[in-house]
């Protein structure tokens, strides 16, 4: 039989276990989680991102959790609706993200003192109707050119700054019957978007004078500025390769790193894709309308982070967005996945050679995101949907013409589309 004395020791003891066993539980960090539609980045995320971000903070843990880019939309929806998702979720641009604002998906960032360290027009993206701020911007991507250093030094041409010099390059490139002219495709109708019309057409319709024109109804897809984007654009069927109507995007890169074609259109984010064979690759802008034309540049904001408005560690999800806020992870995040380009108001430096030669084109150029993503596609059909559409037919057979294209576009536009003053 045990004694009164041994009782209460025994008591004290236990007692002293439970609070050491408590107090090791409250040290334990709490988990939260990151959506992206970026499942390429996962090594980039877990190998060199997140573990900086937990030295800083142990008690807080980070999992990246990635859905297939062409699932992530559908998949946040989903979640979100049945009262889960993760606690913080990256952001698509424009009109998707503004109904996901109006579905009441994120919390606002209105009071959430690092977002101040961002313009208005970096912002823009992610903003509401009223312009308020509902995602932290994370990074931009460009489009241009990538071209071979030593194809281009070999026929004596050189990077072209005009639409009548990019057309004689690519008649030289051709006519020596080496190289093919252009690594292009039309199998994958999104590229012929953003890396083709998006890419030069801005020098044609003035980048945000086109663009905003069409937002408030004071120009149409049919004016001549647009038409002419249509037939440049058109005009790159001569020298694209042989079977081009089937080829993919990543046979587009391929053919361009075996050094087969002597240019690839193509985005910032590629980068690693591009010199992964050690190519000697050079990069340029898209070229000016005319001789004395200003030089304007494809910018888009591609991602962003909000907070889920359900989310069940919203203060932990803070302390994760104030570091992601930061130059140092700006820095950091551009450095690890070159091509993309912070959105941030303080200067960071691009460690990758061809990054920075991308940031570069920036200067002097006047910067306009995609054409059609800005409420222009927030009904049916939607307009970026149906680009992506009547250029793989005008580009892979002559059942439209640059004129019939935009006319088509347009009457599209017009079925429900009330512009925006």
């Amino acid at each position: 039989m045990r004694s009164k004395h041994a009782c209460i020791k025994g008591a004290v003891a236990s007692l002293g276990l439970a609070l050491m066993a408590g107090s090791a539980f409250a040290a334990d960090p709490v988990t939260i989680k990151l959506g992206s539609w970026r499942t390429e980045d996962i090594a980039v995320w877990q190998d060199k991102l997140l573990p900086a971000f937990e030295k800083e903070h142990p008690e807080i843990k980070v999992e990246f959790a990635p859905i297939n880019t062409n699932e992530y939309n559908a998949a946040i929806q989903s979640q979100i609706d049945a009262g889960a998702g993760p606690d913080l979720m990256t952001c698509r641009p424009f009109d998707v993200n503004r109904e996901w604002i109006r579905r009441g998906y994120f919390e606002p960032l209105k009071d959430f003192a690092p977002i101040k360290d961002f313009s208005d027009t970096s912002k823009a993206a992610w903003a509401d109707a009223k312009g308020e701020p509902f995602c932290l911007p994370i990074a931009a991507v460009l489009a241009g050119f990538y071209y071979n250093v030593d194809i281009f030094k070999e026929l004596g041409i050189e990077p072209p700054k005009t639409a009548d010099e990019f057309t004689a390059v690519l008649q030289k490139i051709k006519d020596n019957g080496k190289y093919t002219p252009l690594a292009y495709g039309s199998a994958e109708s999104w590229q012929l978007a953003y890396n083709g019309l998006y890419n030069i057409g801005p020098s044609y319709w003035k980048g945000e004078e086109g663009r905003q024109g069409l937002i408030n109804g004071t120009k149409k897809l049919t004016d001549p500025d647009f038409v002419a984007a249509f037939k440049a654009f058109a005009s790159w069927r001569p020298f694209m390769p042989d079977g081009q109507a089937s080829l993919q995007y990543a046979d587009m890169t391929q053919l361009f790193t075996i050094g087969r074609a002597a240019i690839l259109p193509d985005g910032s984010w590629n980068i690693n894709q591009v010199t992964a064979t050690g190519l000697n690759v050079g990069v340029f802008g898209p070229p000016t309308a005319t001789a004395d034309g200003k030089r304007y540049l494809q910018e888009m904001p591609d991602m962003a982070i909000g907070l889920n408005a359900a989310g069940k560690h919203k203060d932990a999800a803070k302390v994760f967005l104030t570091w992601l806020a930061s130059p140092a992870f700006q820095e950091l995040y551009v450095n690890e996945a070159p091509g993309f380009f912070a959105m941030g108001s303080k200067p960071v430096t691009y460690k990758n050679e061809l990054a920075q030669k991308f940031a570069d084109l920036k200067k002097g150029a006047e910067l306009t995101p995609r054409l059609a993503l800005d409420r222009l596609s927030a009904g049916n059909p939607p307009l970026d949907d149906e680009i992506w559409r009547v250029l793989q037919v005008m580009m892979t057979s002559d059942k439209l013409t640059p004129d019939t294209a935009t006319a088509e576009l347009q009457k599209g536009l017009d079925s429900w589309y009330k512009p925006q003053k």
